[in-house]
């Protein structure tokens, strides 16, 4: 089969068996929180998940990364990635459980033993999982994401369904624990065993061949540093503003916050959270090819659009409807709208990072990031203060805003793509479809259900009609293309 054979088809599965994750996902987690609710036990419990993402944030050294950047001599130094990782995630597990214990003997009313003790858990759950960084990045090497996507999806049900028969039964935090909830189901016991396992038993990694060779270590180390010091700086910006609300708003509503900040990332999670694996790995197979890889990138990020953009729409416009599904949340309906900036730029975000990643331009993410940190850090606490939590929701907003802005000017040098051309008809589409979401109010039925389908349906129409007639030439080649594909692979 032919390479770009072979990236079809690991395409289809990734978007396969990743919606029907992300909508299994979606569905159990509305169960959980419908049983939890945001009572001080889920507000403790989501304090712990924070902490330990900001403490486990230097273990990812760009590892993964460096061995696609450097796949055509990965026989080389495969064993030396494997014992630098170890070494890394190890250091960085006893570096956070010694921040942790530190916090609850300082604030123990602010980190609570509850959070100290999710967070611990989770750090070690988490060390287990990086054991298998290695194999994964070799079945990615091997465009084996039909394999991936599977592992995945089944550990992400497993692991859900887990957390709700736990609630069920009144394990409070441990549910968290045992399964988790939404997006956070990848750090959970039950998803950490069966995905690590899989992967491992894969490719299996020995720890009997464990060895560092020097010109590898400094090599994989100086490709990773500017990963690593962007991905501390991009977990800082994800995760400061949950822990500005608790710290000076308040518990009950960080857990609130926390519940509008998920839902306003499915359009990120249902595209592409699913497709970045696969999208980085086809960036570092063509960075050489300047011609190609625009091509691939413009088609990726007009992917993104089409289908991010009329979700993010469906659910800012839609949130009183969406929250009667939690009525305990209902709050977190008037967050929703203030995180819309957030929902709409986030998912671009991402791509354009996984592209200077997958091109070796890490030092200048880095710099963006760093920008963007900046920001944050001193207009997040001051829209808390002013404005509380809604404050706290609109300044993500403008830091997203800052932050795509920059990562379009940085992507030149590697890309070249029209971006009048991408999204010139989905703003187009976007501003009717809002219009018409919006003067849907005055004829409301005043029906939850009702009118999440009806405005739903009106504006997803709108948005589609209008791109579809814009941009028929390219949604027909990218078809043609598709088709092409299949037909050669039958053949």
């Amino acid at each position: 089969m032919s390479t770009p054979q072979k990236l079809l088809k690991g395409f289809l599965y990734t978007l396969g068996s990743g919606y029907l994750a992300r909508l299994a996902s979606v569905a159990l987690t509305v169960l959980i929180k419908r049983e939890l609710g945001p009572s001080g036990v889920f507000a403790d419990a989501f304090l712990g998940v924070t902490l330990f993402t900001l403490l486990a944030s230097p273990r990812e050294f760009g590892l993964m990364y460096a061995l696609l950047h450097f796949q055509e001599k990965s026989r080389a130094f495969v064993q030396t990635h494997f014992t630098l990782n170890l070494i890394i995630c190890g250091l960085t597990l006893l570096f956070g459980l010694g921040v942790m214990g530190a916090l609850y003997y300082l604030w123990p009313q602010t980190f609570t033993s509850t959070a100290v003790l999710v967070a611990g858990i989770l750090s070690v759950l988490f060390f287990l999982r990086n054991l298998t960084l290695t194999a994964e990045g070799l079945l990615r090497m091997d465009l084996e994401f039909g394999r991936l996507s599977l592992f995945h999806g089944l550990g992400t049900v497993l692991a859900l369904l887990g957390a709700l028969l736990a609630a069920w039964a009144g394990w409070a935090e441990w549910s968290l624990i045992i399964g988790g909830w939404g997006t956070f189901s990848v750090f959970s016991a039950v998803y950490v065993f069966f995905f690590a396992g899989a992967v491992g038993l894969s490719r299996p990694q020995g720890f009997s061949r464990l060895h560092l060779d020097p010109v590898w270590t400094r090599r994989l180390l100086d490709y990773g540093v500017w990963i690593w010091v962007g991905w501390m700086l991009q977990t800082f910006i994800l995760w400061y503003d949950k822990l500005v609300v608790r710290l000076l708003v308040g518990r009950t509503e960080m857990a609130l916050y926390e519940n509008a900040w998920w839902l306003v990332q499915i359009p990120t999670a249902i595209l592409t959270h699913i497709i970045f694996n696969y999208t980085n790995t086809v960036y570092a197979r063509y960075q050489h090819d300047r011609p190609r890889l625009s091509e691939v990138f413009s088609r990726m990020i007009s992917l993104e659009v089409w289908i991010a953009w009329p979700l993010a729409l469906v659910l800012v416009l839609n949130a009183r409807e969406v929250m009667v599904l939690m009525p305990a949340w209902g709050v977190s309906a008037a967050v929703i709208v203030w995180l819309a900036g957030y929902a709409f730029l986030r998912p671009l975000m991402d791509d354009c990072f996984g592209l200077l990643w997958a091109v070796g331009g890490t030092r200048l993410s880095a710099r963006l990031m760093g920008l963007q940190a900046l920001v944050a850090a001193v207009l997040v606490p001051a829209m808390a203060v002013w404005w509380g939590v809604q404050g706290v929701a609109f300044s993500m907003g403008l830091v997203a805003a800052l932050g795509l802005f920059s990562l379009l000017w940085g992507v030149r040098r590697y890309v070249s793509v029209s971006w009048p051309k991408i999204f010139g008809a989905p703003l187009l589409g976007l501003g009717l479809a809002a219009g018409a979401g919006v003067g849907y109010t005055s004829v409301a039925q005043d029906q939850p259900l009702v009118d999440f389908v009806l405005r739903s349906a009106l504006m997803v129409g709108i948005y589609a009609g209008v791109v579809g007639l814009l941009e028929r030439r390219q949604i027909a080649e990218s078809v043609a293309q598709v088709r092409r594909l299949l037909a050669e692979r039958r053949a």
